[in-house]
């Protein structure tokens, strides 16, 4: 299954919608960029079918944080997002 699928479905959104698509497309890629500039994580890692679990998690929490229009939620995720991080970093 692809990443985007994989988020969509994270992020419970079934609609196969092409705005929609490159809006969660867009988020995954900013996700992707943070990790490899803030977590020292290689592009690398995201490439074909079997990324890293805690990758993945990473990006899923990211895209559900800036999906939400609950600040809370998007407060509790991002600290989440850091949590997770800070986990890579110390990984690697």
């Amino acid at each position: 299954m692809a990443l985007i699928d994989e988020v969509k479905t994270y992020i419970r959104v079934s609609i196969d919608d092409s705005d929609i698509n490159m809006e969660v497309q867009t988020l995954i890629d900013a996700s992707i960029a943070d990790l490899t500039k803030t977590a020292d994580v290689s592009s690398n890692n995201f490439e074909g079918e079997s990324i890293d679990s805690l990758l993945k998690l990473a990006v899923f929490v990211y895209v559900r944080a800036y999906w939400t229009d609950n600040e809370d939620e998007r407060a509790k995720l991002l600290n989440r997002y850091d949590e997770i991080k800070t986990k890579l970093v110390l990984s690697s």
